[in-house]
């Protein structure tokens, strides 16, 4: 081992030694590096550990440690993250000590963080909340987000086994004599953090303390050339097996050396042999199984039945996860073994039968999750035959199969029969999108219910439905004298309604900005002709916003001009009640304290990409930037597009500037909104209403255009500055020089009416009342 150490400060004087093992990241190590250099918390060391890299890693952290002083460089022949820590350990001179993956990064002040509350609350480990990340999005981890891992306070373990889903080293920091005589295990890849981090809970004991904060980043890498070590070895099932199984005997004999109470030992190592069978030994077995190799699944089958039978009965009996495992999961895998692992499998259920006690029994035969997967494997085990399990797997596949037919049975047999059944005054709203009656459906029952009395009204929401259900729907859309739908609307996809039901379109969308339908065909993220025919095909009337798009509409519909209307969009309605809009304002700033006092710049861009990509949204604005310029006077919120459901990443120098409020009704965002920012969305039709200034962040334009394709020339079309870069819209925030007079040409052109009477509109014309009889 070659060490190279730059001197710094008095050993007694440094308050945590940051362990980092360093193979091969060129690409991220820059980041981390900087995250590391930049902690609020002084003094503090950084121990690079380069672990045998064959790229510029160790380049770059000698180029680092040339510049910072409390940068130790160490060199060793490739050994593995393992060895490399406990090198670290061996140089280490801080009070605390932190680990830290070279590709990770840790918010500025993490270590400065968990020290004071460490020094607060006497502790030996301190430990705070994680996020995942990739390029385009940030989340908590499950397991740890579920299991409350991050829930403020002293622990210890015996009391909170929930720390037992927190064992990978990072994410904390450790008092070093608690574990200066603990080392990693060698010649272990996967699970090889988990004795370390146990023996150190075990020796913490009661002197563990949680933080509700974010100290940590682990970064998913997304290229299959550079996944990290984690990702990497989870691959080759048998090898991580065998490694989870030594990590298990290294743990194992810790339990009885810390914990003398027996009762306490077992209820503490059955909680975590728990979660090692369903966050590492399933996702092993499941990898085997899943990749149709006999041979491998077979080897893993050895490992996994090896350790089962092992087991003591009463522990057996006591890790529900390893049951779900044998008697559930594996069943619905069944099809997708060979016969020699087939055979493998039925050792396990040897096993398993040989241990299970009638109360285990009783708990799966009364699960409605498990009872038929059971009663399968009970008959296999008691009739030495796979038939029964074989029975189950294909009757679930028929059941499937079945309820496919079915649901085609029932567009095309009870669609067109309940068309020869008496028409009813009957209204049915149907939308994908929207999980209740809201936006346009509401303002347009709301007007029914007032000027058109007598009709049943019925609605079709965002659900799973059965066939029986299908049928319902089919039955009311097709006895229904109109049916008015927001969107896309997929089981009337290649269906048309009889002449006598009028389908009404209100798209959710006001204006026409970015081609769609028809229009955009032949786009690169753009629908086939063929579909668009069958999606569209049912549409009698259309309603819209004005004159002008209406031949726009009637493109992207493919229907007749004369079937478009331009009676608005009920739903900006509400953008002409003052005293709603000022009411609106004062509820939000009594909900959310940030937006007191401050001007309200919005964020609404639309989503990227085509339907597999829309959930994720990668912000290229610089909030950190923007908190700095304009957090004196204004409040950022942000209000993405509903197909973007992963979440995002606001900085923690942003955390009081940036407001999320994506699930919040847009009316009501745009309603409390002083500049909005967008991009290619419609927002800003309807926020034109308000008179109100905005500034187009349109920095994809080229391949935008190339996505989708607009209507109108963008750069003329805008009703504001566009901007590329975050400095320019900063600087046009601060400059506050917009042309009103254009925002209300704009809406003038795209509205003909501004009396927040749409709702009333849509029904005088679309709705006939009922005639007395």
């Amino acid at each position: 081992m070659d060490t190279k150490q730059i001197e710094g400060v008095n050993n007694r004087e440094i308050k945590v030694s940051i362990i980092t093992p360093v193979y091969n990241v060129e690409e991220y190590l820059r980041e981390t590096l900087d995250s590391l250099v930049n902690q609020t918390l002084s003094p503090i060391e950084i121990i690079m550990i380069d672990d045998g890299s064959t790229d510029r890693s160790p380049e770059i952290i000698e180029e680092y440690s040339q510049r910072y002083s409390n940068i130790i460089f160490v060199k060793q022949e490739n050994s593995g993250p393992g060895a490399a820590r406990n090198n670290g350990l061996k140089v280490a001179r801080g009070e605390y000590i932190s680990f830290v993956d070279s590709d990770d990064i840790l918010p500025l002040d993490a270590l400065e963080s968990m020290y004071k509350a460490a020094l607060e609350k006497n502790s030996a480990i301190v430990l705070g909340a994680s996020l995942s990340f990739n390029k385009t999005e940030t989340w908590f981890i499950g397991s740890h987000y579920n299991n409350k891992v991050y829930e403020k306070g002293e622990k210890n373990l015996v009391a909170n086994q929930e720390l037992l889903y927190s064992l990978g080293p990072c994410n904390k920091i450790y008092r070093r004599d608690i574990i200066k005589d603990i080392s990693f295990p060698s010649g272990i890849k996967v699970t090889e953090d988990q004795p370390f981090v146990i023996e150190a809970y075990l020796r913490a004991g009661a002197d563990i303390y949680t933080i509700d904060k974010v100290i940590y980043n682990y970064r998913s890498r997304e290229d299959e050339d550079n996944l990290s070590l984690s990702q990497t070895v989870r691959v080759n099932s048998v090898s991580v097996l065998k490694d989870i199984m030594n990590s298990m005997s290294i743990s194992d004999p810790l339990w009885e050396k810390y914990i003398d109470n027996e009762v306490s030992r077992f209820h503490v190592k059955k909680f975590y042999y728990n979660r090692l069978v369903s966050a590492d030994i399933w996702p092993a077995i499941r990898n085997a199984v899943d990749s149709r190799n006999s041979d491998i699944a077979v080897q893993t089958f050895k490992i996994f039945n090896d350790w089962v039978k092992s087991l003591d009965k009463n522990l057996f009996n006591e890790i529900p996860a390893l049951h779900t495992v044998i008697f559930k999961n594996l069943v619905n895998r069944f099809d997708l073994m060979g016969s020699s692992a087939r055979k493998s499998y039925k050792e396990c259920l040897d096993i398993a039968f040989d241990k299970i006690s009638f109360k285990t029994e009783s708990r799966l035969l009364n699960s409605p999750s498990f009872k038929r997967t059971f009663i399968a494997t009970q008959k296999t085990d008691r009739q030495n035959s796979f038939l029964p399990i074989q029975m189950y797997v294909y009757g679930r596949k028929y059941k499937r199969f079945k309820t496919k037919v079915k649901t085609a049975a029932v567009r095309r047999i009870v669609f067109p029969l309940s068309g020869f059944l008496p028409l009813q005054n009957k209204i049915t709203f149907a939308s994908n999108k929207m999980p209740k009656l809201q936006d346009s459906f509401e303002c347009i029952y709301d007007e029914i219910a007032e000027s058109r009395p007598g009709y049943k009204v019925v609605g079709y929401f965002k659900k799973k439905r059965s066939c029986k259900e299908f049928a319902k729907l089919y039955y009311d859309i097709a006895t229904s004298k109109y049916v008015i739908l927001d969107d896309y609307y997929r089981p009337l996809y290649k269906l048309k309604a009889r002449k006598r039901t009028e389908v009404i379109q209100t798209w959710h969308a006001a204006g026409a900005f970015k081609k769609f339908g028809h229009s955009a065909v032949g786009y690169r993220e753009s629908n086939t002709e063929e579909f668009e025919n069958e999606a569209h095909g049912s549409y009698t009337k259309v309603a819209v916003t004005s004159k002008e798009i209406v031949p726009h509409y009637a493109e992207a519909f493919n229907i007749p001009e004369e079937n478009v209307y331009p009676v608005g969009l009920p739903r900006t309605d509400v953008f002409f009640d003052t005293e709603g809009i000022e009411y609106i304002k004062q509820k939000y700033e009594a909900v959310y304290p940030a937006l007191r006092n401050k001007k309200i710049i919005t964020y609404a861009p639309t989503f990227r990409g085509g339907p597999g990509k829309r959930a994720s949204f990668n912000i290229q604005l610089d909030l950190k930037k923007m908190a700095e310029e304009l957090s004196d006077e204004y409040v950022l919120v942000l209000k993405l597009h509903p197909s973007v459901t992963k979440g995002i990443d606001i900085p923690k120098e942003a955390e009081d500037f940036v407001l999320n409020l994506s699930k919040n009704d847009i009316n009501n965002v745009l309603s409390i909104t002083d500049i909005l920012i967008s991009d290619y969305s419609s927002v800003i039709f309807e926020y034109a209403l308000l008179e109100r200034p905005m500034i187009f962040f349109a920095y994809d334009l080229e391949d935008y255009l190339e996505d989708r394709g607009f209507y109108y020339e963008y750069k003329e079309f805008i009703p504001g500055p566009l901007a590329e870069k975050t400095e320019q819209v900063i600087s046009l925030i601060q400059q506050n020089s917009f042309n009103i007079q254009k925002v209300k040409a704009f809406k003038e052109r795209f509205f003909e009416d501004f009396d927040g009477k749409a709702s009333k509109r849509f029904v005088d014309t679309f709705i006939k009342p009922i005639k007395k009889s």
